[in-house]
């Protein structure tokens, strides 16, 4: 029997949009030797499912806070509130993380309530981490040069430097004494949009990060510490290939002809008829005023009437894959072109993922997520093994998870794989898409340099309390994940 984990600090590493059968292919590979020497042969390298949206900055609190961005009412990396009066006065009511301040705007978005690994584990720096409350200011390794190497990796195109940066801030923390350090390594996800996640050049950049790796496994070695380091490393979302861009709110206009959407918020700021908050360019939260003005929310299935028609014109274009509405409290429809999925999460909704709630599934015509025979009522476990082989993992318990937070559209358009729904105003041409439920966007990895001990579905908020158990802290109740035995399999170096 292998012996259970003993680990006093930790390297917590989020590799920004890695896919999981990318990693896992070329490890197989011979590619990634660092990963599958101190990951695989130890029977510590797994899938997991992120979170829905899945983009980044929400899909960081998984592993950084151990809740589904839902609780944290974070649905997108943009989204807006809906106004309150007759009228769409959307002054001061819309957020984009794409934007400067993006640390200040989480911490002031983020329920005061919310907690990250910060708090909890001791000397713990951040490298390139967006959401750093509970981190003091000296453990802050990037709080300037952050910015910094975006623009010099804008302007160069050299996406690899972004790796070697946080490489190197991860060794500085580790030399002014700081045990634990949570990073996060952009370059897979900027060179996947701009080149596409299966290009030669984001292949690379996964072979560079397993480079990077490599370096800092030496050092825990170097420095004695490397069997008391629990190292784990996972994602927050993963991409499909985009070959057509498409701007939502051209496809809204129709319906509702005063749109907001960013960059030009100018632009019906104070008489919105609706508005378009693009998410991983994926994924969008749409926002409409009701029958008689915004104080009254859209009805998607009254016949004859905006709600419906949009939904009808959205479903009718090429790029847009699902729609998702509330059919009534705790009851989502997530409609495709000749069916809907009904989620019915009434009397589900437990704080504490330990309770064993039950949501309800059914099919209305052609099920639109390709299931077969589902049963009627499953549990959150039930739900992850049932659909962990489909083309849409884990889809129903994400809605339910998802739609906690108030801030969530009206109607939530997921785009079809090969599409994506902003076709301006990028910082780098996007050959890569994300933020959807579809399964590329939504497994990752979940690797240790442990084992797994089960063969429960692996989530990545599971990762949080499974690093504070390993590391013998307590773990906070509430979360969106539970923790997982580790065990050491094998010792390499």
């Amino acid at each position: 029997m292998p012996e259970p984990s003993r680990f006093d600090r930790v390297l917590a590493i989020l590799a920004d949009g890695a896919r999981w059968d990318v990693m896992d292919a070329l490890t197989s590979a011979g590619e990634m030797p660092n990963l599958r020497r101190h990951f695989c042969e130890c029977g510590g390298m797994r899938p997991a499912t992120s979170v829905f949206p899945s983009v980044s900055g929400p899909a960081h609190l998984p592993l950084l806070a151990g809740l589904h961005p839902g609780r944290a009412n974070l649905p997108g990396i943009r989204w807006a509130e809906r106004p309150t009066g007759r009228r769409g006065k959307f002054l001061f009511r819309t957020r984009s993380y794409m934007a400067p301040w993006r640390a200040a705007k989480l911490e002031r978005d983020i329920p005061a309530d919310v907690r990250t690994l910060f708090y909890y584990i001791p000397g713990l720096a951040d490298v390139n981490t967006w959401f750093v409350r509970g981190c003091p200011s000296r453990a802050r390794m990037t709080r300037f040069s952050k910015a910094a190497t975006f623009l010099k990796a804008l302007a160069t195109t050299d996406w690899q430097a972004s790796n070697l940066q946080a490489e190197a801030a991860v060794q500085r923390a580790w030399q002014r004494g700081f045990p634990s350090v949570h990073a996060v390594f952009s370059a897979i996800d900027e060179l996947g949009h701009r080149f596409g996640p299966q290009s030669e050049q984001s292949y690379e950049a996964y072979r560079r990060f397993d480079a990077s790796l490599g370096r800092l496994i030496e050092e825990l070695h170097r420095r004695g510490t490397l069997a008391r380091t629990l190292i784990v490393i996972t994602s927050d979302h993963g991409q499909t290939a985009t070959h057509t861009h498409v701007d939502i709110d051209d496809i809204m206009r129709p319906v509702y002809p005063r749109t907001l959407t960013y960059p030009k918020l100018w632009r019906h700021l104070f008489s919105a008829q609706a508005a378009a908050m693009v998410s991983g360019n994926s994924m969008a939260n749409l926002y409409l005023q009701g029958e008689t003005g915004w104080q009254e929310r859209p009805d998607f299935e009254a016949p004859n009437k905006k709600p419906a028609d949009l939904v009808a014109a959205l479903l009718a274009h090429p790029a847009i894959a699902h729609v998702i509405y509330r059919r009534a409290p705790e009851v989502y429809v997530l409609a495709g072109t000749a069916g809907k999925a009904v989620v019915d999460a009434r009397g589900a909704l437990a704080d504490d993922a330990t309770q064993p709630a039950r949501i309800g599934f059914s099919v209305e015509g052609e099920n639109p997520l390709g299931y077969g025979v589902l049963p009627c009522r499953m549990t959150r476990d039930e739900v992850a093994a049932l659909t962990a082989g489909t083309g849409f993992p884990d889809a129903p318990w994400q809605l339910v998870e998802f739609f906690r937070s108030a801030r969530a559209g009206d109607l939530v358009v997921c785009a079809r794989a090969g599409f994506d729904l902003r076709s301006r105003f990028e910082y780098q041409p996007h050959n890569g898409s994300h933020g959807a439920l579809e399964r590329d966007h939504m497994l990752v990895p979940a690797a240790v340099n442990a084992s797994w001990v089960g063969d429960r579905s692996l989530c990545t908020a599971d990762l949080f309390p499974t690093i504070l158990s390993a590391l013998g802290l307590p773990t906070p109740t509430g979360l969106s994940g539970r923790s997982v035995e580790l065990a050491r399999q094998c010792q390499i170096h």
